[in-house]
């Protein structure tokens, strides 16, 4: 029961592992950005809360009904996702005007083309919020200690006493049995299939 146990729990870091380092890679090469949703403006099509997918578009390419990220002349540190309503062409220069799908009136601004980050390809609700306090809860002391001393003491541990049965002359009795024990079973399960 150990065993199993051992090996669950080593599966389940190492596939936590290897799904945070896709993820870190596809994020990396594709160019994809990601946003978490803090304002109802795009409701219900992108709910509060929402983890926002966006990829890198050229503002030529963006058309009527898209959904763009971007930085607002008036804030720009902050990212608004909008649909655009209209491509317009302002003194021969691109410029997008956009409405929130829950806002009455369109954006007062324009927004130019320079400061489009994205079109938004999909979203996933209530992960931005849950990628957030994950994100504050690993910064914090106890997270780093529950989420990266634990389980590296944990690995160390099993390392060293895997170590120490393999050195140790009882330990190489120990697995010397049990691979008796191990040729018995087959041995007896063969001649009873054969029977």
């Amino acid at each position: 029961m150990r065993r199993l146990g051992r090996w669950l729990a080593s599966i389940t870091l190492a596939a936590v592992f290897l799904i945070g380092l896709l993820a870190l890679l596809l994020v990396t090469v594709s160019g994809i950005k990601l946003a978490v949703v803090y304002s109802g403006s795009m409701e219900p099509v992108m709910p509060v809360g929402s983890l926002g997918v966006m990829e890198s578009v050229e503002p030529s390419q963006i058309k009527t009904g898209d959904i763009i990220a971007f930085n607002p002349i008036f804030d720009p540190d902050t990212i608004v996702s909008h649909r655009v309503i209209e491509v317009l062409d302002e003194e021969s220069t691109l410029a997008l005007r956009t409405k929130g799908d829950a806002n009455e009136d369109p954006d007062i601004f324009s927004v130019p083309a320079g400061r489009v980050l994205g079109r938004v390809i999909f979203n996933i609700p209530h992960l931005g919020f849950g990628l957030v306090k994950a994100k504050d809860y690993v910064r914090s002391e106890l997270g780093f200690a529950f989420l990266i001393c634990l389980p590296t003491l944990w690995l160390i541990g099993i390392a060293a006493k895997d170590l120490k049965c393999m050195f140790s002359p009882r330990g190489r009795r120990l697995r010397r049995l049990k691979e008796r024990r191990r040729r018995r079973e087959k041995s007896r399960r063969t001649s009873l299939a054969t029977v």
